[in-house]
């Protein structure tokens, strides 16, 4: 029974590199199967592996017995039992070493136990996804802080475009909204230079977006490039393995096909939610610099304007 196995609960406190031997008993019960530990030396010794390799658990069910390893390591090839009587199977990072009586149901739920997904698999592509995640944060987190109304648009200059008070000459160049009344007030400007300024900050508010777009487009196209990779590696292992076995590989290339496609979606959407909201933000922020503009040029500068509509 499972609750009759407590070693595992001591002996599998290692890093999961694959899956656990406990996956494999659950694997079992699933099927209807119910292994029962008994004594490791009432198990055949065997030869040729590393010596310090001691089993995880052995167990019996009906007349089948097995015992899983850790992932063993042989000093030399044809490493086997004592009498020839043990059959062994290497999956991911356990092994399962079963008499001939074993069920063969056993080693094929132990063949098609597969491990949980994990970024690892999907290769060296988690490189430049990993790049392109990075990218999509720092942008996003950098163009939210730099569009906050302080740094843009301040009130103060809202609410005095609004009472149609004369811009304060005190005011700082901290806002894009106080550059453009600096420019105005201290260097007396024609329109179309005023104007021109006004457009020069609006194209700094866009700064960096256009690595949004970039990472919204390269993202699925890297793990479209991982998903050909990965279905190349498994068909690639047909001919060798006749359409069977070989599972490792299949399994291998199956989830480099699938996590990179996942991992760039999943990189893309976000950073194509981000880019969306910010250019919203950038074309909001952009209406009121130009309103500002406009009356700043009839507030400041009348005679100019009015000389070049004649």
């Amino acid at each position: 029974m499972l609750d009759r196995l407590p070693v595992f609960s001591r002996m599998l406190v290692r890093p999961r590199t694959g899956f656990e031997a406990e996956d494999f008993l659950v694997s079992l019960k699933e099927e209807g199967f119910q292994p029962v530990a008994i004594p490791q030396g009432q198990f055949p010794a065997l030869q040729g592996f590393a010596l310090d390799s001691k089993p995880i658990g052995v167990f019996e069910m009906d007349e089948s017995q097995f015992a899983i390893y850790s992932k063993l390591s042989t000093k030399k090839q044809g490493a086997n039992d004592q009498n020839g009587s043990l059959g062994i199977f290497v999956n991911k990072n356990i092994t399962l070493v079963a008499n001939k009586k074993c069920n063969p149901k056993v080693v094929q739920v132990f063949e098609s136990l597969r491990p949980p997904l994990s970024y690892r698999q999907a290769g060296i592509f988690v490189y430049p996804l990993g790049f392109c995640l990075v990218v999509a944060v720092f942008v996003i987190t950098e163009r939210s802080y730099a569009l906050r109304r302080g740094l843009t648009f301040p009130r103060k200059v809202e609410k005095a475009l609004m009472s149609g008070e004369f811009p304060d000459k005190r005011w700082k160049k901290k806002s894009a909204a106080e550059r453009i009344v600096f420019v105005a007030t201290h260097e007396k400007p024609s329109p179309r230079s005023l104007l021109a300024y006004a457009r020069l900050e609006v194209a700094a508010l866009e700064q960096g977006l256009f690595l949004l777009e970039v990472v919204i487009a390269g993202a699925p196209l890297i793990g479209l490039l991982g998903t050909v990779t990965g279905l190349v590696r498994v068909f690639s292992a047909m001919p060798s393995t006749g359409g069977a076995g070989g599972t490792e590989i299949f399994s291998e290339g199956i989830a480099l096909a699938l996590l990179t496609t996942i991992m760039g979606l999943a990189i893309a959407i976000p950073a194509l939610i981000g880019h969306s909201y910010l250019m919203r933000v950038v074309e909001k922020r952009a209406a009121s610099l130009d309103w500002l503009s406009s009356r700043l040029i009839d507030a400041i500068l009348p005679e100019r304007s009015s000389s070049k509509d004649i």
